[in-house]
């Protein structure tokens, strides 16, 4: 394989034609803004990224097929023509994916630099507390905040595996597929659908060289809940059912999950009630059966107030919107769920009352959720309004509330 000692910008340049992306798709694919894919090709050999962006470039062109590789050698040697298109001009990315600041690049450079200093002590331990740390970051402020900090972890942890002691290096990934989900639930969140999968994927390449059975099965639930964002149903059906029987061995509460996402999934391909009730309840028993769980486990957040907003879902998308409104009531006094997840929750709830009937309560619910989906920049939540907006205008009421929430999901594409 091609190997870059230092990347510049003529190198970076070199990669984007040999992948045959335009800048905007390149920009896309590593998670900046496509301004600074221009900068770095503006410069020539005189440019040279960010030591964060070294480590993403490294893992981009690691990535590509062997004849991207050999595309990629002979442009740098000046023996193959860039293809025309690629050098084509492209619009900015979509806004509502949060491209990436130079601020943003000094937080990643800044946890680069860190990770020097974690060989000092337990490497392992260090890269696991920060990501912790994220995590309880992640569901207050969104992924905007926490992008940043993510990238730069899992570039340090893609550069350290490359010098830590072998009897750590297992371990070391083991945190870095860990830290790769997280940063493709970021992405998801943000709106950021090729980088999600990209990083998912990632996450199960470090968690196959840890021999970490359990994280493979949780990436594909993981993927089975990404499909519910495009509602294919078959796709999730799949993934949840190869979660439970794959030789994964993964916690009950991450079975109980898969359980509920099948039921989901068996509710919008149009299974009969009591097949769906038989799976929810199969998921219940595996959650209280399940113990507490400890704080690194995984599934450790599906609590039982998250179970009754899933079943929710199930029996709205199997047509009993009065059903799902009786299990949302059962997780709205809990004060366990972070701003963003709350506001999510009740945009979906907001389906149900709109399903039920009652259009003027669904609206002033997805309203509230509107103020919150705007400070921490969730894709899904302002998805799942879009969806809410839709159902609302099946209807004849047209309340003064209902209006507002049409204005407001209008503003979103002006």
């Amino acid at each position: 394989m091609t190997a870059v000692t230092h990347w510049t910008g003529r190198e970076a340049r070199a990669l984007r034609e040999a992948l045959r992306l335009s800048i905007r798709d390149f920009a896309g694919r590593l998670g900046v803004a496509a301004r600074t894919i221009s900068n770095w090709e503006a410069g020539g050999t005189d440019i040279r990224p960010r030591p964060d962006m070294q480590a993403i470039l490294d893992t981009a062109l690691a990535r590509a097929s062997v004849a991207e590789r050999e595309r990629f050698s002979h442009l740098l040697s000046g023996t193959a023509e860039p293809d025309v298109d690629v050098l084509t001009p492209s619009p900015e990315p979509d806004t509502r994916l949060p491209a990436l600041t130079a601020d943003d690049l000094g937080k990643i450079t800044a946890a680069l630099e860190d990770a020097r200093h974690y060989f000092d002590g337990d490497v392992v331990a260090q890269f696991r507390e920060r990501l912790r740390a994220l995590g309880r970051e992640d569901g207050s402020w969104g992924p905007r905040t926490a992008l940043p900090a993510a990238l730069g972890l899992v570039g340090a942890v893609d550069r350290s595996a490359r010098t830590i002691r072998p009897e750590l290096r297992r371990d070391l990934l083991g945190v870095g597929a860990r830290a790769a989900e997280f940063t493709g639930w970021l992405y998801r969140d943000a709106g950021g659908r090729t980088q999600a999968s990209y990083w998912r994927d990632r996450a199960t390449e470090w968690a196959q060289e840890a021999g970490d059975l359990a994280m493979q099965g949780y990436v594909l639930l993981r993927k089975s809940q990404a499909a519910w964002d495009d509602r294919d149903a078959p796709r999730m059906l799949t993934l949840s059912r190869a979660v439970q029987e794959g030789p994964w061995q993964v916690p009950a509460r991450v079975r109980a999950e898969a359980a509920q996402q099948e039921a989901r999934a068996q509710a919008m391909l149009g299974a009969r009630l009591p097949a769906i009730q038989a799976k929810l309840h199969e998921a219940e028993n595996l959650l209280h059966g399940s113990g507490e769980p400890d704080a690194d486990e995984l599934g450790a957040a599906y609590v039982f107030p998250l179970f009754c907003v899933q079943a929710a879902l199930c029996y709205c998308e199997a047509g009993e919107p009065e059903r799902a409104l009786e299990s949302h009531a059962r997780w709205q006094a809990y004060h366990g769920f972070s701003r963003r997840d709350r506001a999510y929750f009740l945009a979906l709830m907001g389906t149900s009352l709109a399903r039920a009937g009652q259009p003027e309560e669904a609206a002033r619910v997805g309203l509230a959720a509107y103020d919150t989906a705007s400070d921490v920049n969730s894709s899904r939540i302002r998805a799942e309004l879009r969806r809410l907006a839709g159902v609302l205008r099946r209807g004849t009421e047209r309340p003064l509330a209902v209006q507002r929430l049409f204005d407001t999901v209008r503003s979103w594409t002006r």
